[in-house]
């Protein structure tokens, strides 16, 4: 009966490793679909009270599915400003900024919906990168 329990815990625990990995490589997939096009310092940018010191970068979907991203700009502050958007469509652009820019970004992306993959809250963005 122990054997039983042991092959069980085993199985759970092997599973939940493949399940992990499976959700890291579909990400992973995910990723490969958005890419830099440009960036600029000194942008336009209505909402920053100084132009001067703005960083915008801005990506594309190059795959051929739609995908909802997460993309995170940091701040001379060493704050992230987050940006959400759903469902961007195969070619579709992006942007986001920071005010008073690092020129440092990063994103996350997924399957267009797909709920089984979670992008990171605020609070894990700011402790992961700003270590």
């Amino acid at each position: 009966m122990k054997l039983k329990g042991f092959i069980l815990v085993i199985t759970a625990i092997l599973f939940g490793n493949i399940s992990a990995m499976a959700q890291s490589d579909r990400q992973d997939l995910d990723t490969a679909c958005l890419t830099k096009t440009s960036s600029e310092w000194a942008s336009d940018c209505e909402l920053c009270l100084n132009d001067s010191k703005s960083y915008r970068v801005n990506l594309q979907n190059i795959c051929e599915r739609h995908i909802d991203v997460r993309l995170a700009v940091q701040e001379k502050t060493l704050r992230w400003k987050i940006f959400n958007f759903n469902n961007l469509a195969p070619g579709d652009t992006l942007s986001g900024y920071a005010c008073e820019g690092t020129g440092k970004y990063v994103f996350w992306t997924r399957t267009a919906n797909d709920a089984s993959i979670m992008f990171p809250s605020e609070n894990e963005i700011e402790s992961q990168f700003n270590r």
